[in-house]
């Protein structure tokens, strides 16, 4: 299984923090609940080995900050230049001014910005790979590439590999699985830091991995990461014979072959057609007999034969209605056509196994010819077009899925490809510059022309006005282009959908598929919204206008989730889902002998949302329960339902009077 944690909402996460984290596993980890004891031994050799690993990064952090003024400045066009060189294969002569630098810079020009992967054990047991300089130097490395892109405020990537509790892969599978992982998502060539963990339950493999590469200084940002990762550990599953876990993709066998596809409840597999049954529906579209039996009839067949008491009369009478018979055919049973009788008859254990000569004696009794006299209300017609080969129909959603893989894909490398136009700074800082030097040689020209001082001080202030308007035009032009250029739509990169259209309107058969998948998708989504808001057997509140679902903090002790289809789910803090904010209605899921305050909370929410007019739904028990609460908690409605605002206000009559009684009296007059 692949988790991608939270990242930090400040995106402030630190390479150094995270890889602390990964790599330092003390061997007895203290419960930050635990109770200090005071009167506790210090254990020597822990502490002495706390220092070690102090001392450690203390020399790592020193010779980072002794190196990086020197290898900051220009780390960029070095490493490019040291990257050319290599091709090349040949060294640089670097210039160098001190020992120091001709160190730091050696190390740069050796090749091993990103070395070769190295394996080892850190003093408190975690087995760890990286591919930095070393894993003491990891962090600084990271943050040194991560910092050559100005563009991204957080650099690091983490994501752990957890196995179940029954397996237990060896270290080096553990990496290899990280490096598959790294390279679902394009980051291989990236710099990272794997650490297995062993100290709980299920075996875990950290991976903290730089964003920015090495060789582009381009960060990744990988799309549907989750779902990436999710496939790839299937793939590996498969690759090492470890059980399949949970997730969106799961493996399954159809036709023969081992497949990774969505997850699915009822992967359904059907029965293999007959050779002359599949040449009659592919070369003359036309439906086969055992085409049609295994439709509607097996459907009301397998009902049937669920009932213990069934007969041959009632199996008969069936099978009539689909214009179907059983009779007796050599040393078995056969299925004929009562309508086409020319059309040739299908064995019966075609269109079930259950209809078997043998095992259908043995429950009905010897065999009984038909006197059915039931008419048919469906029956088997040839020219009917039959419907699609199971087996043709699982081929092509297979290459469709394929295609659409690929075309994600090729969307990836248009966005990597693709280039902002910009303005040139060199160019910019030229046309300030031809203003100085306009400015310069009329200063000059009047220095060798005019022979007065205070003509000579008067042109000069014209020039030095001319020149201060020369360069606020030359500032609004440039912002007038800068504009331009955002405003112009061959300046932006397209979005997927976007892409997927201008591949389509090409003519590609990929993103052709893909629209219709997009239209599908919206179809199916505008379905189920309208079955969520249409549902009024849910106990819940509804309204008549269309009004947004609202998430933010309601009350103490709930937290809201946002859902894919912009609905807001309601979640209590031991993780039960107290109600659902749909927009026009909120259902109402909490509904225990404790949930008053869910409840009440889903009201008042809907008071403040809907301008206290809506209408309860769903059981009568709920109504009433509901219609208690507001008026207990004095929550200003008006119920939409004549029945239930009449119960409203019965009930709110009848609790004023119950606090009147209950108000002690003033004494009376003597």
């Amino acid at each position: 299984m692949a988790k991608i944690p939270p990242r930090r909402e400040d995106l402030k996460s630190s390479f150094k923090d995270l890889v602390e984290y990964i790599t330092n596993r003390d061997e007895e980890r203290k419960n930050l609940g635990d109770e200090v004891d005071p009167s506790a031994p210090l254990d020597r050799e822990k502490h002495l080995k706390t220092l070690q690993r102090a001392r450690a990064h203390l020399r790592a952090a020193a010779n980072y900050l002794r190196q990086s003024p020197k290898i900051d400045r220009n780390f960029q066009q070095k490493a490019r230049a040291r990257r050319a060189l290599l091709g090349l294969g040949r060294k640089p002569i670097p210039t160098v001014h001190s020992q120091a630098e001709a160190e730091a810079l050696a190390e740069l020009w050796s090749g091993r910005l990103l070395g070769q992967a190295e394996r080892l054990v850190t003093p408190t047991g975690v087995a760890c790979e990286h591919n930095c300089l070393s894993l003491s130097s990891a962090a600084a490395e990271m943050e040194a590439v991560a910092i050559q892109n100005a563009r991204v405020k957080d650099a690091v990537y983490h994501v752990v590999l957890s196995w179940p509790a029954n397996e237990s892969p060896s270290d080096a599978q553990a990496f290899e699985c990280g490096a598959h992982a790294l390279d679902t998502v394009g980051m291989a060539d990236h710099q990272y830091v794997f650490a297995v963990h062993r100290d709980t339950d299920n075996t875990h493999l950290h991976i903290a991995v730089n964003r920015v590469s090495p060789d582009t200084f381009a960060a990744v940002y990988p799309e549907r990461d989750y779902f990436k990762l999710d496939r790839a550990m299937r793939e590996l599953e498969l690759r090492y014979g470890w059980q399949h876990d949970n997730g969106p993709y799961a493996v399954f066998q159809r036709n023969g072959h081992v497949i990774i596809d969505w997850a699915s409840k009822d992967p359904a597999t059907k029965g293999k057609r007959p050779t002359p049954a599949a040449d009659m529906e592919r070369h003359a579209d036309q439906e086969s007999l055992f085409t049609y039996a295994r439709g509607e009839p097996r459907k009301a067949l397998l009902a049937a034969l669920k009932n213990d008491q069934l007969t041959w009369r009632q199996l008969h009478n069936l099978l009539a209605k689909y214009g179907l018979e059983i009779r007796e055919k050599g040393q078995g049973f056969a299925i004929y056509d009562l309508v086409a009788v020319a059309t040739t008859p299908i064995k019966a254990s075609d269109m079930h196994e259950a209809l078997g000569k043998a095992r259908l004696a043995k429950r009905l009794g010897p065999f009984e010819p038909s006197a059915s006299t039931t008419g048919a209300v469906l029956t088997y017609d040839k020219d009917r077009p039959p419907k699609r080969d199971p087996q043709m129909r699982e081929d092509r959603r297979q290459e469709r899925a394929q295609a659409r893989r690929e075309l994600r894909a090729r969307y990836g490398d248009y966005k990597s490809a693709f280039e902002y136009r910009r303005l040139d700074p060199a160019t910019v800082r030229q046309r300030f510059s031809d203003i100085r030097e306009a400015a310069r040689q009329k200063r000059l020209e009047i220095r060798e022309t005019v022979p007065y001082a205070s003509a000579r001080k008067m042109l000069y202030s014209v020039v030095a006005f001319e020149t201060l308007r020369d360069r606020d035009r030359l500032r609004r032009e440039i912002r007038r282009e800068r504009e331009a250029l955002c405003a112009d739509p061959t300046n932006r990169r397209l979005s997927y959908r976007e892409w997927v259209e201008r591949q389509a309107a090409a003519g590609d058969s990929a993103a052709i598929g893909q629209l219709r998948g997009f239209v599908y998708s919206e179809k199916r989504q505008t379905r189920e919204l309208v079955r969520a808001l249409a549902n009024d057997d849910a106990d819940g509140i509804i309204h008549v206008g269309d009004v947004d679902p609202v998430a933010r903090s309601v009350s103490d002790g709930l937290y809201f989730r946002v859902r894919r289809d912009g609905a807001v789910i309601y979640r209590l803090d031991d993780g039960r889902d107290a109600f659902i904010d749909l927009g026009r209605r909120i259902d109402v899921l909490a509904k225990g002998n404790r949930d008053d305050a869910s409840i009440t909370t889903a009201l008042r929410l809907a008071a403040e949302k809907y301008g206290g007019a809506f209408e309860l739904t769903g059981s009568e028990e709920f109504k009433r329960r509901a219609i208690d609460i507001i008026v207990e908690h004095r929550i200003e409605v008006r119920l939409r339902d004549a029945e239930q605002e009449a119960l409203r206000r019965a009930r709110a009559a009848a609790a004023a009077q119950q606090l009147h009684r209950q108000m002690p009296r003033r004494p009376g007059k003597p």
